[in-house]
């Protein structure tokens, strides 16, 4: 059984990877659009492309329950929320990733440093896009609200922002051990991604409750609030790039190591105490038993 459990593990890995990250973009695109007045085709594509993809993570989850994979709850996640299948372990060990060109690599903490530094570039560059598209949202506003084309672009490329940010999250927080640390961390990416989430959910909700009007204050409200974060995140990814704050950090993440290091040492010890100690117990009893047979 196992044999199948790892050649499912194999077949799926690069499908399935792909199918969420595809997902994920059609997410964002259906979060974005749905912001604009009049949302066009564009916005039913990336439903439909919901709907249609959604199955494969259900097959998935049906297949590992029926194998009886070790791993098979979280293929229930994944039903839940697709785009965490991203960065699925392996179903055997659960300590391997796969990922393009990379395949199946363990999680290590170099492999940690290298996923970390391959995100570093590209997302700095992604974030300072958000400067120029809040230029040419807020000068051709008005062209934008009159022409449904330029609506629509303008709410892909926000919404391509935004999945950049919800995909360096998902991997980051899938391979690191200390995870609330993370989120702590940066605070502000989560922020940045579940805002949009959550102001569609009650954006759905008082459309089914209240007129239209009140929807388009709280989307304006929402927008701006984005808007915000957004550039609160690209002042934090600059500040995150100055070498004396990564020594900074640095050095803590080495305070931390030495402490554990520190600890290991004190077990060892502790044990290595008490081996010395239940030894010379045992070497001890056969003398006594045979002083006490002579004695008798």
């Amino acid at each position: 059984m196992n044999r199948y459990i790892k050649q499912v593990d194999q077949f799926a890995a690069a499908p399935m990877f792909f199918s969420a990250v595809f997902f994920l973009v059609f997410v964002a695109g259906t979060l974005h659009l749905s912001n604009v007045e009049s949302p066009g085709i564009v916005l039913d594509i990336c439903n439909w492309c919901l709907f249609l993809l959604y199955p494969l993570f259900i097959l998935e989850a049906v297949v590992h329950l029926a194998l009886g994979s070790p791993r098979w709850k979280f293929n229930l996640l994944y039903c839940l929320i697709p785009p965490l299948r991203i960065c699925a372990r392996d179903q055997m060990t659960g300590r391997a990733i796969w990922f393009p060109i990379l395949a199946w690599q363990e999680v290590t903490d170099e492999f940690r440093e290298k996923i970390q530094k391959s995100f570093s570039a590209p997302m700095l560059i992604i974030a300072l896009l958000v400067l120029p598209l809040f230029a040419v949202e807020h000068y051709w506003q008005k062209q934008i609200e009159s022409s449904p084309i330029l609506a629509d672009m303008t709410a892909l490329a926000t919404g391509l922002i935004w999945f950049a940010f919800t995909l360096e999250f998902t991997v980051m927080i899938s391979i690191e051990e200390k995870r609330l640390e993370y989120c702590r961390k940066h605070w502000i990416d989560l922020a940045v991604i579940c805002l949009p989430m959550i102001a569609f959910m009650r954006a759905l909700r008082l459309a089914q409750l209240t007129k239209t009007a009140r929807v388009f204050r709280l989307k304006s409200l929402v927008i701006k609030l984005y808007r915000a974060l957004l550039v609160l995140e690209v002042i934090n990814r600059i500040l995150h790039r100055n070498p004396e704050k990564r020594i900074a950090r640095l050095e803590v993440v080495l305070a931390e190591k030495e402490r554990e290091i520190e600890g290991i040492k004190a077990e060892m010890a502790f044990l290595s105490e008490k081996i010395a100690v239940k030894s010379l117990q045992n070497a001890e009893n056969p003398a006594q038993q045979s002083i006490t047979r002579k004695a008798a």
